[in-house]
């Protein structure tokens, strides 16, 4: 039960030192949930701990998040959503960032801010169904073109047909 504990304790961040930053999505952030998994360049270096819309612009979802105190993020980090494993469980990903850039200030007074990937809420469902609508545009718009290509296909492979004996000469 001790050791329990203490590995509760450590993983609960009592026992680290954290950093609060703010994430600031644009899109929705389905099957994110505070306690959820903050990762940086794919190792957890912390959780979500507060999750709340933007009372102004309801589309906007902030985010709280703590993390181990020595996490390199810089002004040029980049955040967004993964989702891992089977179950498809949602994570913040905190992405690197160019060495020479500076490392975010930390105030005492209210965290700092990251913007998100536009995309990063978007799960595979919604890209498939963007591919998909795309795709559907691109072929709407050439539906012509591709059906005189079809017939010079087929007008081929007919002349192709009749001339077999010749082509196996």
């Amino acid at each position: 039960a001790g050791f329990a504990f203490v590995y509760w304790l450590n993983n609960a961040g009592t026992l680290r030192e954290r950093t609060h930053y703010r994430i600031l999505f644009e899109s929705p952030v389905s099957g994110l949930l505070s306690g959820s998994a903050v990762l940086f360049n794919g190792i957890r270096v912390g959780e979500v701990t507060d999750l709340r819309l933007v009372a102004d612009d309801p589309r906007l979802v902030h985010a709280t998040i703590a993390v181990n105190r020595d996490t390199p993020i810089r002004a040029d980090t980049k955040a967004g959503i993964d989702f891992q494993g089977l179950t498809g469980v949602a994570v913040v990903t905190l992405n690197g960032g160019d060495p020479q850039s500076p490392l975010l200030a930390v105030s005492s007074e209210s965290p700092p801010l990251l913007l998100a990937d536009p995309m990063a809420g978007q799960n595979m469902t919604q890209a498939a169904r963007t591919v998909l609508q795309r795709l559907d545009t691109i072929l709407s718009e050439n539906s012509g073109a591709m059906k005189n290509t079809i017939g010079n296909l087929s007008t081929f492979s007919d002349a192709l047909a009749r001339n077999s004996q010749r082509v196996d000469g």
